[in-house]
């Protein structure tokens, strides 16, 4: 177990913040071997290591962890599995739970830019129309609470690429919407992964 605690010294610099931390005593071990060949500082040495860390956009790490539930589900590119003999890999409880999440989303960015919610619509429309495969319509009514979003739209709508909703949200309101993002993951079905897998 990792215990981590964070304190501001008086002494440090502004930009800095001291972190003591009670690790494995093998790790630290280990952590102060590789600094001392690297001939660095064991604060530098993790500093660094702490700085490499990916920076990779949420949306690609979202894709990528589809990816590899398609793959298991055996409907990716790769696969010589006939898609359409598929089902959804969204349960229609996850893709209802997104649809909502999409539309508070949405409604707190308008609130938020003291918008109206045609405004923001209108505001929105040159984001999906940048998705060849988006279906701003149905978007449109999935946000004004008019539809409710199922697990085969939500499939239909990865087959052709990603979920255009999702990314043209966070294009225009330049918010990962990690909620969102959340909603998405968990809306796959589960159960046929663990069939899969056993």
């Amino acid at each position: 177990m990792l215990d981590i605690i964070m304190k501001k010294d008086e002494t440090m610099s502004p930009e800095r913040s001291q972190l003591n931390i009670n690790i494995d005593p093998e790790l630290l071990l280990r952590l102060k071997s590789e600094a001392i060949k690297r001939g660095v500082t064991l604060t530098a040495f993790i500093t660094e290591q702490l700085q490499n860390i990916s920076k990779e956009p949420q949306d690609n790490i979202l894709e990528k962890r589809l990816q590899k539930i398609e793959e298991f589900l055996g409907i990716s590119n790769n696969s010589h599995v006939n898609r359409n003999q598929i089902g959804s890999i969204f349960t229609d409880e996850g893709a209802k739970k997104y649809g909502l999440v999409a539309k508070e989303s949405f409604e707190a960015h308008i609130k938020a830019r003291k918008v109206s919610l045609e405004a923001g619509l209108e505001e929105l429309c040159p984001y999906l129309k940048k998705y060849d495969h988006s279906d701003p319509e149905l978007v449109y009514r999935i946000l004004i609470g008019a539809h409710t979003l199922t697990g085969i739209e939500m499939t239909k709508a990865y087959r052709k690429g990603s979920c255009a909703m999702r990314t043209a949200l966070s294009d225009w309101c330049n918010d990962p919407l990690e909620e969102l993002n959340d909603a998405f993951l968990n809306a796959v079905i589960t159960k046929r992964l663990a069939q899969e897998t056993s």
